[in-house]
């Protein structure tokens, strides 16, 4: 419980009024603590898009420079030709001079070249490694959003449809009741089958199909009930505990009821 001081009004004395602790919904706790992991994880996942924008910029510039590193290389080696012959066979001292000097040149090219692979090696080591964390966190902005939408559905949708259901209720309840009066009443004169497929899973076959047509994965669609209201099939049924055939058009295309010999269940549902 709860404790908070309140004064008195003759300043004497304050007393504590004990107030109900408020308990949070165990499954609201449970979205926002998922929506915090993955707030976090969202974070996380910018650092690392970041970080690989930069290291991709770096390994393209090592790849760049490795291309520099071939060429003085291949410069090295061309000049250790050139000069080889004329070192070992002439005893050139000139040559021999330029022969240990493209030697040190071709082993520092050689090493640099080494050095600058090695460079970019560990770059897309890195590179690797990131987008592996980096698709690892990718689903945690859309499981975010999901929990914010969860508690809105919760907070918002559901309160919202279980008013309308409640109001709904309040006029579905005493309309099966005048339905059944209707069966009744029927009976007692006789007529046993006039009305009897009246009853509120007519409302629900019209709402399921009329849903269909937005969510067809979701909902039934009943064929016989598709783009008619629910007073469409009331009527129908009415007309057919009557003896009334509704389904004769006349030449100008208006409905003209016309006398049915036998008012049958399939002619109500019709």
């Amino acid at each position: 419980m709860k404790k908070i001081d309140s004064e008195k009004t003759n300043g004497k004395a304050n007393a504590e009024i004990e107030l109900p602790d408020i308990k949070k919904d165990p499954v609201t706790i449970a979205l926002e603590a998922e929506q915090a992991a993955a707030e976090k994880k969202c974070s996380r996942l910018e650092v690392v898009e970041r970080e690989l924008a930069e290291l991709r910029g770096k390994i393209q510039s090592l790849e760049s420079d490795r291309a520099k590193h071939v060429s003085i290389l291949e410069g090295a080696i061309e000049e250790r030709r050139q000069f080889a012959f004329h070192a070992a066979a002439n005893g050139d001292l000139e040559a021999q001079e330029r022969l240990k000097k493209a030697r040190a040149a071709q082993a520092e090219a050689a090493l640099a070249l080494e050095d600058q692979e090695s460079a970019i090696a560990e770059g897309r080591r890195q590179f690797d490694a990131l987008e592996l964390e980096r698709d690892g966190l990718a689903p945690s902005g859309p499981w975010h959003d999901a929990m914010v939408l969860a508690k809105d559905l919760l907070a918002e949708d559901a309160e919202k449809i279980d008013f309308y259901i409640s109001g709904l209720i309040e006029v579905l309840s005493p309309h099966q009741g005048r339905l059944e009066a209707l069966k009744m009443f029927a009976r007692d004169s006789g007529r046993e089958r006039s009305f009897g497929n009246c009853g509120l899973r007519q409302v629900m076959r019209v709402f399921s199909t009329k849903m269909s047509a937005l969510w067809p994965l979701e909902f039934e669609k009943f064929r016989q009930y598709d783009k008619k209201s629910y007073s469409d099939i009331l009527r129908s049924q009415v007309a057919a505990g009557i003896g009334l055939n509704l389904d004769v058009e006349s030449e100008s295309g208006a409905t003209e009821p016309t006398t049915a010999v036998e008012a049958t269940e399939e002619s109500a549902e019709a």
